[in-house]
């Protein structure tokens, strides 16, 4: 991992906890972390204000379920005072165009969308508050069937701190791999269903579903193997 002068590492993932847990934060613990949370009913005014700039009047509800809003993760460098979105999604991907445009980037504008006033809010309060704090969002993408961004992949984790690209590698072999045995695990489960459900048994649609799902899933593993997957 990437340090500062000092030796210190550079980020800093609480919502990491360890290896197996995983705790994600809301918006408010984030801003709480920041130093720019001084109670809930001042964020309620600020969280009423901001969007009120922008002709935008949201419920109680509403303002509650915003700073509630909990990405799958968070990073800080507290040096340079950058705090990182940080979210993780296994959209169904394909390696051919379509009219609605590549899957990935689809995924990606989706993400951005729905995080971008939220950044936009932290970065208001942060500037209001004289804190220079600079709020950003790092999307890692990877199909279900383990294609991916490799550039925008590997990028995004050296944004992070993964100097060392063969460690950038290896994440990126591993996190295919495991989308892959995840994948595995969902039509070894349709295949049970379908044998032990008569309901389901009955349904040609779900029986042509897991045939050639795991027919195209032997296949897709036979020519890329288990630590590799599509790289567009």
């Amino acid at each position: 991992m990437e340090s500062h002068d000092d030796s210190n590492r550079k980020w800093c993932i609480p919502s990491a906890v360890s290896e197996a847990t995983h705790d994600e934060w809301t918006v408010r613990q984030i801003l709480v972390h920041l130093g720019l949370f001084s109670g809930i009913k001042s964020l309620i005014a600020d969280v009423t204000e901001f969007h009120a700039r922008q002709d935008i009047v949201l419920t109680d509800e509403e303002i509650t379920s915003f700073y509630n809003r909990r990405p799958d993760g968070v990073a800080f460098d507290v040096k340079n005072k950058h705090c990182a979105f940080l979210e993780f999604t296994r959209p169904m991907d394909s390696v051919t165009s379509s009219p609605e445009g590549d899957w990935a980037e689809r995924k990606e504008l989706e993400k951005n969308a729905r995080y971008g006033m939220h950044i936009y809010f932290i970065n208001h309060l942060s500037a209001l508050d004289g804190r220079p704090w600079n709020c950003t969002q790092a999307n890692f993408t990877v199909g279900a069937w383990g294609s991916l961004k490799q550039t925008q992949f590997q990028e995004r984790l050296h944004l992070l701190g993964v100097t060392n690209s063969k460690a950038r590698d290896k994440i990126r072999a591993l996190t295919v791999s495991k989308t892959l045995a995840l994948s595995d695990i969902i039509l070894k489960l349709i295949h049970v269903s379908i044998l032990h459900s008569p309901e389901l048994a009955l349904s040609p649609l779900l029986t042509e579903l897991a045939n050639s799902q795991t027919s195209a899933f032997k296949l897709f593993k036979k020519i890329t193997g288990p630590f590799s997957g599509l790289v567009i």
